[in-house]
């Protein structure tokens, strides 16, 4: 009986997986990869955060100033990251140390001086805030 059923969930199972890639909806597979992607989102959300706080802070929010909203900073800093900081481009997700880094370096970023937002930069390449893959 039990090699029935045994048998009986192979077959359930084996027509999910055919149905979810026919209707390409395959689920991501568990593990690392899940979690790569997951510090990736919250690495991009951490930086998004410090940005916009910096540039409220430098009064560069609000009416007439070159982000409407913390709302308007937040999707513009937002679709900067995209490109940079993603799962394909960071497969191996994020260095806590070096998010670490570059978090700091925004919040010590002088509202007056290029130099600091160059030094922001640097620290906050995605070369560097990526986890070298084995």
């Amino acid at each position: 009986m039990s090699l029935v059923l045994a048998a009986g969930a192979t077959l359930v199972v084996s027509a999910c997986d055919r149905e979810e890639r026919a209707l390409g909806t395959n689920r991501p597979p568990e593990g690392p990869q899940i979690e790569a992607r997951v510090a990736t989102v919250n690495a991009v959300d951490s930086i998004v955060q410090a940005r916009c706080d910096r540039e409220a802070r430098c009064n560069n929010v609000g009416s007439g100033r070159e982000y409407a909203s913390n709302e308007a900073c937040a999707a513009r800093v937002r679709a900067e990251w995209r490109d940079d900081l993603n799962l394909a481009d960071c497969p191996g997700g994020i260095d806590a140390k070096e998010l670490n880094e570059c978090l700091e370096e925004i919040r010590n970023d002088d509202c007056g001086n290029p130099f600091d937002t160059l030094g922001r930069i640097v620290a906050c390449r995605s070369s560097d805030l990526c986890k070298a893959t084995p």
